[in-house]
């Protein structure tokens, strides 16, 4: 099957429309163009003849009534037969005035109209064959009627200015026809020009050049189209960077604790270790196989998060028995560097509807982060508050704080404020990025301020009563 593109279509539709638009009003025109030149023509001719009747009548006044001559009528008629594009014929009724007579007149419609004292134009064949015009006029003096004068042409000649107002209005469509065709053109090709930037750019997207983007044209709905198509390829561009920073973090994450039990099982097969090391290797080995478990743990929990298969729960929890138990969990931790945690409950603290261990993972998270990251002495307060609709927690440490440049960034998969330090500090990086996944997908929210480096972090973090879906696989 042919292939016809996009622009060929178009232009054959505007030009279509055009062309049959333009050929019924053509048409039509030429219609209402044809009658007004046939009634234009005929008022002109009755006109003239009424003007030439009375022309006559004035310059017959000029001679002595009754005794005018034949040769001063004929002096006078031919000065008028000059004038006109058409056979001037004198009559004059036997005896009249004018003395000069004509016979066979009487079953003329044009002369027995101006009788009446009408002027009427009549289409007929003449005695030569061919189609004219008639039309006639009564010569008068006063009321005494002189004669009648009678004006003839062809009817060629109404045919002729027709045909030359039909040219000149063909003419006309031509050239308008001509104008919108290259109108049509312009606009099929303002439309297509667009597209086949839109396509040149996903091609290129298809072919792994992601930082290409498409030039806006306008702010028409094809520009919102490439607009549309330049923030989805920047949100591919996005995607796949992350993807990338994932893996390679992920892959890192994986090869350190893996490298680390390798070098200790290598240690215990082939070296001559004493008791003593060989516990230390073993409880090594064994921290390492945890941070593992914990790592492809939390990778697991937060793909089905990010993939939306994880099950919201329905439980009610009492946010204020849930926050005095975390707080006892976590305060062996703390204890170790002298933190001291601090709750503050309201007098009847709230109850959300959600799994108590997604409540763990992320509360925990957060707490984990601020024990790990706060000095030895330095304090830490848990403040719930109830909200509209949820419930409101404040976690508050007096730790390292945060440069505000880092701010923005906290919340990113396997992401650590000081890189020169993560190995100092326990834990994957996965933390902050778990918690808000878990809380957006809730319908909460959560957020980090700190008002920079030694000043302290805090977390603001809202629960909603009811998760924000329905639970879903």
């Amino acid at each position: 099957m042919m292939r016809v593109s996009i622009r060929t279509r178009l232009l054959l539709v505007y030009i279509s429309i055009i062309l049959i638009g333009f050929l019924v009003l053509t048409l039509t025109a030429g219609e209402q163009v044809a009658s007004g030149a046939r009634v234009d023509y005929g008022q002109r001719l009755q006109n003239e003849i009424i003007l030439i009747a009375q022309g006559i009548d004035s310059s017959v006044r000029q001679f002595n009534r009754g005794s005018i001559s034949e040769d001063d009528l004929s002096v006078v008629f031919q000065r008028y037969e000059e004038r006109v594009n058409g056979d001037l014929i004198l009559y004059a009724p036997p005896g009249g005035r004018m003395g000069m007579g004509r016979a066979n007149w009487f079953d003329k419609p044009e002369l027995e109209a101006a009788l009446r004292g009408q002027v009427v134009l009549v289409e007929r064949r003449a005695e030569d064959g061919s189609d004219r015009f008639f039309t006639a006029a009564p010569v008068l003096d006063n009321r005494d009627l002189l004669g009648l004068i009678q004006l003839s042409v062809p009817a060629s000649n109404l045919r002729d200015a027709v045909t030359q107002r039909w040219l000149a209005l063909g003419l006309i469509g031509l050239l308008v026809m001509g104008a919108a065709a290259l109108a049509a053109l312009w606009l099929a090709q303002s439309i297509i020009r667009p597209l086949g930037q839109l396509r040149e750019s996903a091609v290129r997207l298809s072919q792994g050049d992601f930082t290409h983007r498409t030039p806006t044209p306008g702010s028409d709905e094809i520009g919102d189209v490439a607009r549309a198509f330049n923030e989805m390829a920047g949100q591919v561009e996005s995607m796949l960077e992350e993807q990338r920073a994932f893996a390679s973090n992920t892959s890192h994450e994986l090869r350190t604790p893996l490298t680390t039990i390798r070098l200790r099982t290598e240690a215990l097969r082939y070296d001559q270790l004493d008791e003593a090391e060989a516990r230390q290797y073993i409880a090594e080995i064994d921290q390492e196989v945890a941070r593992l478990g914990n790592l492809v743990q939390d990778l697991t929990l937060l793909s089905r998060f990010d993939a939306g298969r994880a099950e919201l729960g329905q439980d009610q929890v009492d946010m204020g028995r849930f926050a005095s138990g975390l707080q006892q969990q976590m305060t062996p931790a703390a204890q170790e560097k002298r933190i001291l945690i601090t709750l503050a409950l309201p007098e009847n603290p709230p109850v959300v509807r959600a799994s108590l261990n997604h409540l763990l993972v992320v509360f925990r998270n957060v707490l984990d982060n601020a024990i790990k990251y706060s000095g030895e002495g330095s304090a830490i307060t848990w403040t719930v508050q109830t909200a509209a609709g949820g419930s409101r927690h404040i976690i508050q440490d007096s730790g390292r704080g945060v440069d505000p440049a880092h701010l923005p960034h906290l919340f990113e998969r396997f992401y650590r404020a000081d890189k020169a330090r993560s190995r100092d500090i326990p834990g994957t990086g996965l933390g902050l990025a778990l918690a808000k996944s878990i809380v957006e997908a809730y319908g909460g929210s959560i957020s980090l301020t700190s008002a920079g480096l030694g000043q302290g972090t805090t977390v603001t973090l809202f629960w909603p009563s009811e998760p924000a879906a329905a639970p879903g696989g």
